[in-house]
């Protein structure tokens, strides 16, 4: 299918009417008749594209992160066939599902086993915190205002290197750091079907080159 330029093109044309349409009903149903609300709902949909970003982000990482830390342990992935000895199946219930372990300690299990320097953990530790702060907040472009004196300055929630990671060059680099840590994760990966490519890496190699 993929290789027909027609059933390419009818794909992008039946994607984007979705999206549009998505798009149209959740964000823009106020546009014409209360602007101040068509605001409010663009602030949402500003706060949805940089959560998007960081959960796609972690998302991706941790999932390479779960595949290396298998195939170093078994020799295999966890999807393969092959591994359903004892040993296998426990440490599929440790990386994946309800109960696993959690980033952080996965990030511990990676650092122990080389599979990343701790210099790649520090920088994930990070990802990870500003994570957990999109996972548990509906709105995202706030100050954090608990533990500051009414005179202090408010720092933004989203801080990506001093930044608020709301600005365009913030989540551009955010992008760009976390996108580069996973080409290198994803490079690494003895990949069985390799030469079928990946949606996010193919996205974020060209992310990484412009």
């Amino acid at each position: 299918m993929w290789e027909n330029p027609k059933s390419i093109e009818a794909a992008i044309k039946r994607l984007s009417g979705e999206i549009e349409e998505i798009d149209n009903f959740f964000y823009k149903c106020n546009e014409n008749d209360d602007r101040l609300l068509y605001t409010n709902m663009l602030e949402r949909k500003r706060d949805d594209m940089v959560r998007s970003a960081v959960l796609q982000m972690h998302t991706a990482i941790e999932d390479l992160l779960n595949l290396h830390i298998t195939f170093r342990i078994t020799g295999g992935t966890h999807r393969r066939r092959s591994s359903r000895s004892q040993s296998a199946r426990a440490l599929h219930r440790m990386l994946f599902g309800g109960g696993s372990l959690g980033f952080e300690m996965k990030l511990n299990l990676a650092l122990a086993l080389r599979l990343i320097n701790s210099k790649t953990k520090e920088r994930l530790v990070i990802l990870n915190t500003v994570r957990n702060k999109c996972s548990h907040n509906w709105v995202l472009k706030v100050p954090v205002r608990y533990g500051k004196r009414p005179t202090q300055k408010k720092p933004p929630l989203l801080l990506y290197e001093g930044r608020d990671l709301h600005s365009v060059a913030a989540i551009k680099d955010f992008v760009s750091e976390y996108g580069g840590i996973y080409l290198k994760l994803y490079i690494k990966y003895p990949w069985p079907l390799r030469t079928r490519g990946s949606g996010i890496g193919n996205r974020l190699t060209l992310t990484n080159k412009s």
